[in-house]
């Protein structure tokens, strides 16, 4: 609880998005969380980043505390655009970015889309590069039947995050009543659900959408690092020989023992792999 800046909130295109921000030195890094996640994600990372640089997490718009508009539009692109918005509104002209899951894949197509705006980007288990994912996610795909599984409960939750670690212990009663009263937020399931959707069906994410995301970040040249947990349920490490093929110049660390959040689950060798990797030249 120590390691939380305030909250803070600012006006991006007309929605009041939450933030948090520590650091006053060195470049700007933009921390970027998983889907149906928030700033809490960042909650062991962003004081020892503050170290060495000024870092900035935000609530996605949809996500967190941050506004729920059902008429936004919630594919990846979209995000990406977004996250332009936000800098502009924070008077930032071009940031690394840290991305997980969602927010990794999100990282990719901006630096693809602005590639001025993106000095370097290090990714934990972007979204979308493979096929398959978790089943709980691809039956929540399902009209009706994805309503029904993600109907927030200290249970269904509780299940899902216990899948995100290899270690379980992480999982506490605190951290999924944190999670279940987000999820509760007013719109928060229906954009879950509309995100999901856009990435993926029952047979996994989806292939047209994939294959031109393929092509957009093979074009991706900036500094880019790579962090997979070995044992991730969510976004299998198979998806790593995929990258690899679209990004050859990227840094790749596979850790053992660490499921689909390494920044929670491996802080401090998360944290020192970020710094050192910010330390490069371009």
């Amino acid at each position: 609880m120590n390691n939380r800046p305030p909250d803070q909130y600012i006006q991006v295109k007309g929605h009041r998005i939450r933030y948090w921000q520590m650091g006053d030195s060195g470049s700007t890094v933009l921390l970027l969380h998983g889907i149906s996640c928030s700033v809490l994600e960042w909650e062991h990372n962003i004081a020892a980043l503050a170290t060495q640089h000024r870092v900035i997490a935000l609530d996605l718009l949809g996500c967190g505390l941050s506004d729920k508009p059902l008429e936004a539009s919630y594919d990846m692109e979209s995000q990406a655009r977004f996250v332009f918005d936000f800098m502009d509104a924070m008077g930032l002209s071009s940031v690394n970015l840290v991305g997980n899951s969602m927010g990794g894949r999100i990282a990719m197509e901006c630096a693809a889309m602005h590639p001025e705006r993106v000095n370097a980007v290090a990714l934990s288990a972007p979204a979308g590069v493979g096929v398959d994912t978790l089943f709980n996610f691809r039956l929540a795909s399902i009209p009706v039947l994805g309503e029904l599984l993600t109907k927030p409960s200290m249970f269904g939750l509780g299940m899902i995050w216990k899948l995100a670690f290899h270690d379980k212990s992480f999982v506490t009663r605190d951290l999924v009543a944190e999670k279940v009263g987000l999820a509760q937020q007013p719109n928060a399931q229906a954009v879950f659900l509309t995100t999901l959707r856009s990435l993926l069906g029952f047979a996994g994410f989806h292939a047209a959408p994939r294959q031109a995301f393929h092509a957009r970040i093979a074009k991706i040249r900036c500094p880019s690092l790579v962090i997979w947990g070995q044992q991730d349920q969510f976004l299998p490490v198979s998806h790593v020989k995929v990258l690899q093929a679209l990004l050859p110049h990227a840094r790749y660390e596979l850790v053992d023992q660490c499921g689909h959040v390494p920044m929670t689950e491996i802080t401090d060798r998360f944290n020192r792999m970020v710094l050192e990797f910010l330390k490069q030249p371009a």
